[in-house]
């Protein structure tokens, strides 16, 4: 009669073998925070994105949100998407706002006949913050990330939950079976996550053991897969990212990905059209960057941080540094003109800067339109489509530069002038609104952005 087999333990030996090596933990699975935030708007809200209810749509200044009250809802963590916003409150409860076609709110904004009867500018669901219901009632999420037409929220036990859909091209694909979903779903793919990042139409997920995972499209090879050039636009994922391991941050542009490693080196991958994955050998016309590459410009610089835009992406050191590369069409790098390395590249006249493929460190701010001034040491950076936002590290104040032809910048409207401008340096937000407001969190959609900070 044959010996009976030992039961296995639960790294999946049996217990007459030695046990599996245990998987290295590079980050743990964070916590709910118990910072409670004032939530502030600024832009064009023609689609809903700023959230302050149906007849808003447009800030030329950063507002403070009165539908998310600090001592009664108490946002704690928020994520922007490319027209809708994610946001989190002190109980680890869902909330969202913004553009609802793809069904990224992950919430019925359906409006009643009386509410279509109303003379109202915008839809009254999809402009106001709402709950999002539908999710089991004793999950607790601590983090969100969005894309154009997807949301994903983690939980507090490192599971992904997500909503919406991917787009190209006017296809649209969750799953496989699914093309939009329409109610936050479980992702059991996912486990011990401890981060998201979004891009306009892929997800980057980071586990605890620091492998990174994509899902989503990959035209560009966003993400970061080897696949068949015909099936490229297809809805690929999860999967894993092969060539890049011990990752303990990510971070999403719209076409291209970054991951930093435990040995602080910044990886690469995507749409390098324009030099944005700061890898300048392969960068150019219609160039990608098939897999994960070292940017090594940054071996030596101690990344901490970083953001991708449309074709451009903004880098943050530990010493509080920031660095730009990538396209400069409407300043969305910073650079003064005066100040751009021998290495920019330009349009076919030879005169105009088209963008910058090796990283640029910024130096000069603008305050109080005094654009010659150093600027300060930042703790924090984000970017839009074809803008940045940066906070600084001393007083949480906000700086702002690229494209703002909708008060996305949040300055206003120059003296004398009809319409706002682009800024070509970073420059500081003076307002009101947020004067005794220390900034801890920076976001940007296509129009609009959203900052959120703790009062003095």
């Amino acid at each position: 009669m044959p010996p009976k087999r030992r039961e296995q333990d639960e790294d999946g030996a049996n217990g007459s073998m030695a046990k599996k090596p245990r998987l290295t933990v590079i980050r743990e699975i964070p916590e709910l925070s118990t910072q409670k935030l004032n939530v502030y708007v600024f832009g064009s809200g023609t689609i809903c994105e700023l959230g302050l209810g149906p007849n808003v749509t447009s800030v030329k200044r950063p507002r403070l949100n009165p539908l998310l009250p600090i001592d009664e809802v108490g946002i704690v963590s928020v994520a922007v998407g490319g027209a809708h916003t994610l946001a989190i409150d002190h109980e680890g409860k869902l909330w969202s706002w913004g553009q609802n076609d793809t069904a990224a709110l992950g919430r019925d904004t359906v409006e009643t006949d009386a509410a279509k009867a109303e003379d109202n500018d915008l839809n009254g669901r999809e402009a106001t913050p709402g709950r999002i219901q539908g999710v089991p009632d004793h999950l607790v999420f601590v983090a969100v990330a969005a894309t154009d037409s997807l949301s994903a929220a983690l939980t507090s036990d490192g599971r992904v939950w997500a909503w919406g859909t991917f787009v190209d091209d006017g296809d649209k694909a969750f799953k496989s079976g699914v093309d939009v979903q329409r109610r936050p779903a479980m992702i059991s793919q996912f486990r011990n996550v401890v981060q998201l990042a979004g891009g306009k139409d892929h997800l980057l997920v980071l586990d605890k053991y620091g492998d990174v995972y994509a899902w989503g499209i990959g035209q560009s090879f966003q993400l970061g897969h080897q696949v068949n050039t015909r099936l490229r636009t297809k809805t690929f994922g999860p999967l894993k990212v092969v060539g890049v391991k011990n990752v303990k941050y990510i971070a999403a542009g719209e076409y291209h990905s970054f991951a930093l490693d435990v040995d602080n080196r910044l990886w690469a991958w995507g749409l390098n059209n324009f030099g944005q994955c700061a890898i300048p050998d392969q960068a150019g016309e219609g160039s990608c960057v098939e897999r994960p590459t070292p940017a090594t410009f940054f071996d030596d610089k101690e990344v901490v941080m970083m953001d991708g835009g449309n074709h451009h992406s903004v880098i943050l050191t530990r010493s509080g540094d920031v660095y730009t590369v990538g396209e400069m069409n409407f300043h969305q790098t910073g650079i003064p003109k005066e100040a751009l390395p021998a290495s920019t590249v330009y349009e076919g006249d030879g005169t105009t800067p088209s963008y910058v493929p090796e990283p640029i460190k910024l130096t000069k701010g603008n305050d109080n339109d005094d654009d010659s001034l150093p600027l300060p040491k930042m703790k924090y950076v984000a970017c839009g489509v074809d803008h940045s936002l940066a906070l600084a590290t001393d007083d949480g104040s906000a700086w702002t530069w690229g494209f703002g032809e909708v008060y996305q910048l949040g300055h206003g409207k120059p003296a004398g002038e009809d319409d706002p401008e682009d800024e070509h340096v970073p420059k500081r937000i003076r307002n009101t609104a947020t004067a005794d407001v220390t900034m801890v969190y920076a976001g940007a959609g296509g129009q609009f952005s959203v900052i959120a900070g703790l009062p003095k």
